[in-house]
């Protein structure tokens, strides 16, 4: 019994120094990447750039729309970028999702017309390729 529970406590170890060693990885990886992202600090400030006009707002877009689009960029990318055109794709898909599903439902249906597809207990396995011998 104490043989057991020690083989266990010695798994239950070297798994958890393995885990650990993961995220220690992990960690230097991420560290490795925000080392990587800091900007070098500049020798002087840079000039403010005029303000152009904002850009006409598509009128397929909605503003809440818009509203996370730039969310998102300025939480991966930072302060400093500007949306300036959103565009949906140029084309509509109404006919792949009822293919999809056509392919779909076809695949489960019953194929009767094999003939057996298992064996019988003494005979030999039949051969369904070639259709049923009459």
């Amino acid at each position: 019994m104490l043989d057991n529970l020690e083989l266990i406590g010695t798994g239950f170890t070297v798994v958890m120094m393995v885990l650990a060693a993961l995220w220690g990885a992990c960690v230097l990886v991420a560290m490795g990447f925000r080392a990587a992202a800091r900007p070098a600090p500049a020798a002087a400030a840079p000039a403010p750039v005029a303000k152009a006009a904002a850009p006409a707002v598509p009128a397929g877009v909605p503003p809440h729309h818009l509203a996370a689009i730039a969310a998102a960029v300025s939480a991966v990318l930072g302060a400093g970028y500007r949306v300036t055109r959103v565009a949906a794709p140029a084309h509509k898909v109404e006919g792949w999702p009822m293919e999809g599903r056509i392919e779909t439902f076809t695949a489960h249906r019953i194929r009767t017309d094999w003939g057996p597809t298992r064996p019988s207990l003494g005979g030999e396995t039949p051969d369904i390729l070639r259709g049923q011998k009459p």
